[in-house]
């Protein structure tokens, strides 16, 4: 019975990513843009209007904290595996990835406050709704944080070395410019996305 680590799955995703590396380069360099857009906009309505480099700061790191999961999911979307005898219906459905990726981010980072153990043992349990929210949208924000939860039982170590290799792939992102980001977000993505599917074709026996 497979049980992939999140190792292999940053190495897979980046195979997939090498195979149509130009698609995914110029892909992303659009949502890159989007995100340059959303701070210039930002910049625009704080700094310049009110003077407040405070609410600027708050407002582009909160933001981009939520733009990240609808940026990834888009990869997901695009770049996902599809298999021909069950493919899977993808969709981002924007309002629910939204909703969990503020669920997720208060209920870790109350985790990460409390001391931050249990924030990495939160945040790996959690780390999956994204790819089940896209792969499942009926599921709704609770329901893909609950899937997640469910799918990650007996899974943690697995998780946390896929959170131990996003941590190591996040230099990466501060590239000049944070040009990083373009390759950053989508093999982040496709990896959550695989270890999703590992865990939910490969499901583990659970002892009673």
């Amino acid at each position: 019975m497979s049980k992939l680590s999140g190792f292999d799955a940053y190495e897979q995703s980046w195979d997939i990513a090498a195979k149509r590396l130009g698609s995914i380069l110029g892909f992303n360099l659009l949502w890159f843009l989007g995100s340059i857009a959303i701070l210039i906009l930002l910049y625009h309505a704080t700094v310049k209007a009110n003077d407040s480099w405070g609410a600027f700061i708050f407002l582009s790191i909160l933001t981009l904290l939520v733009f990240s999961p609808i940026w990834q999911a888009s990869d997901i979307c695009e770049y996902g595996i599809q298999s021909k005898e069950s493919p899977d219906v993808m969709r981002m459905p924007i309002v629910s990835i939204i909703l969990a990726r503020l669920i997720f981010l208060m209920i870790v980072g109350l985790g990460y406050l409390a001391f931050i153990l249990p924030g990495i043992y939160l945040h790996c349990r959690l780390s999956l709704y994204l790819p089940a929210l896209v792969r499942t949208p009926k599921l709704g924000f609770m329901g893909s944080l609950g899937r997640s939860w469910s799918l990650s039982r007996s899974r943690f170590v697995s998780l946390y070395s896929l959170w131990i290799a996003t941590i190591i792939l996040k230099p990466v992102s501060f590239l000049p410019f944070g040009l990083g980001f373009i390759l950053e977000q989508p093999i982040c993505g496709i990896a959550k996305d695989l270890m999703f599917l590992d865990a939910r074709d490969n499901p583990l026996r659970q002892c009673r």
